[in-house]
């Protein structure tokens, strides 16, 4: 058993509401590397801070526990607390004397709304790939996220059901079978189609047709001179097109390559199926031969 957490003293609670006012909610980790509250709250982890956080939030909201909020969600309403919380002074030295601030003793101000999405299960599928989407926007990991990293976010941004891993999983896959996401490696990325990047059309080209567009852009040196003459007159604007065009013509191009990687793995899997297979069927028949040589020895 794991040592039994400590309970949460004055100072603590001021530092986390000193640091949930300059820094915002939800900002835990950067409220633990503040130096004006990590030496207070160095025995604390960032879980910590946010279940203290709501606990605080739901006492001055006047809810009694957390039955009340899970109620409200399993009748399709969610609770979301809308934090206001007033400035408070800090000395610039640091919150050794904390404990003779005064703290104000009002309530946080809440208001309970529902969320964006109301009754419907579909429209909550839906919140939950907007909640996925934004995740690897903001992480902005040039090899994508990770399915870690995006529970890490949802968890400390919102307050995710009991059942969230499982949705997560489930919803991961969705978005990969309908092409909103690649996986690569095990990360996550927005693919260049998603309408969450502007709605970049990536049409997949037959192999012939792909061959005749190579042809054609076979450039000799003499054209090739003459595109560059051609870049030189160009406006700033119209460079810029430009360069928003080959942008997404190589987007388009890394599209596709991932996904004849992907087609070649399934292949490569299927074809180590088969092998395994009739390595399978080769040993079956192998014994069923010696079987019927030792009945007619007998």
């Amino acid at each position: 058993m794991g040592a039994p957490k400590q309970r949460w003293t004055p100072e603590e609670e001021a530092a986390l509401k000193a640091g949930v006012a300059k820094h915002g909610p939800g900002k835990w980790r950067t409220i633990l590397r503040d130096p004006d509250f990590s030496t207070l709250l160095r025995l604390r982890s960032n879980v910590d801070l946010k279940d203290k956080w709501r606990n605080l939030s739901v006492v001055a909201g006047g809810y009694g526990s957390r039955e009340k909020a899970r109620m409200a969600l399993k009748k399709g309403r969610r609770v979301v607390p809308k934090l206001t919380a007033e400035p408070m002074d800090v000395d610039a030295n640091g919150l050794g004397n904390v404990h003779d601030a005064v703290i104000d003793a009002e309530p946080l101000a809440m208001a309970v709304e529902p969320l964006a999405v109301e009754e419907s299960s579909e429209k909550s599928v839906a919140r939950l790939d907007d909640l996925i989407l934004e995740a690897i926007k903001k992480l902005k990991e040039p090899s994508g996220s990770n399915k870690a990293a995006i529970a890490v976010y949802i968890e400390e941004q919102y307050w995710p059901p009991a059942d969230f891993p499982r949705l997560l999983s489930t919803k991961l896959k969705a978005l990969v079978n309908s092409g909103k996401l690649m996986k690569v490696n095990q990360k996550y990325r927005i693919a260049p189609s998603s309408p969450s990047l502007g709605g970049i059309s990536t049409k997949v080209y037959s192999a012939e047709e792909m061959t005749g567009e190579n042809d054609t852009k076979q450039l000799t040196k003499p054209q090739v001179d003459a595109e560059l003459e051609k870049l030189k007159g160009m406006t700033k604007e119209e460079a810029a097109a430009f360069a928003a065009k080959a942008v997404a013509e190589a987007e388009v191009a890394m599209a596709q390559a991932e996904e004849a990687a992907r087609a070649a793995e399934v292949l490569e899997n299927d074809a180590e199926t088969a092998i395994a297979f009739l390595e399978a069927l080769t040993l079956s028949l192998r014994d069923r031969n010696a079987n019927s040589t030792m009945l007619r020895a007998c």
